[in-house]
């Protein structure tokens, strides 16, 4: 059974690699970049020094096998309490509907929880119906139409 835990820098490389197995719809400006290892470890770096944003990895067996983003956002509506963004969720394919997917959620959903968030939220692409099927088991309602601009 796969532990969770706060990515390292060592991460990094099977992180980007789950990330091209999620990747569906690339944007101009994804598709006009191509960020340098020294680049990429940066962004690393930003994000492990912002406390409100926080990387997991699913490890087993000393294998990166999946990663989540948990983003806690400050908010003055709702009784001034904060609201929770989860992103790029991603397990990897051979491990898929093993559970993996389903300890990442509920870790992030209980870390959102006790850090007093009012709610939790994700967007998934309408094509991935398995997706949807999970996040429903763990108790996420498509309660709302999304709209994006991808530049």
């Amino acid at each position: 059974m796969a532990n969770i835990r706060l990515a390292t820098e060592d991460d990094i490389p099977r992180i980007l690699e789950l990330y091209h197995e999620l990747t569906i719809h690339l944007s101009q400006v994804e598709m006009s970049l191509s960020p340098s290892p020294d680049g990429v470890r940066e962004v690393f770096a930003e994000i492990c020094a912002d406390p409100r944003h926080e990387l997991f990895v699913a490890e087993d067996g000393g294998e990166v096998v999946g990663t989540v983003v948990l983003l806690i956002v400050p908010n003055l509506s709702h009784s001034a309490t904060p609201w929770a963004l989860v992103e790029n969720l991603v397990v990897g394919e051979k491990y898929r509907r093993g559970g993996c997917g389903r300890m990442l959620l509920e870790h992030v959903i209980a870390r959102a929880r006790g850090k007093g968030c009012h709610r939790i939220e994700l967007c998934s692409d309408l094509r991935r119906k398995e997706a949807h099927q999970l996040y429903r088991s763990v108790g996420f309602e498509a309660s709302a139409h999304g709209f994006r601009i991808y530049f």
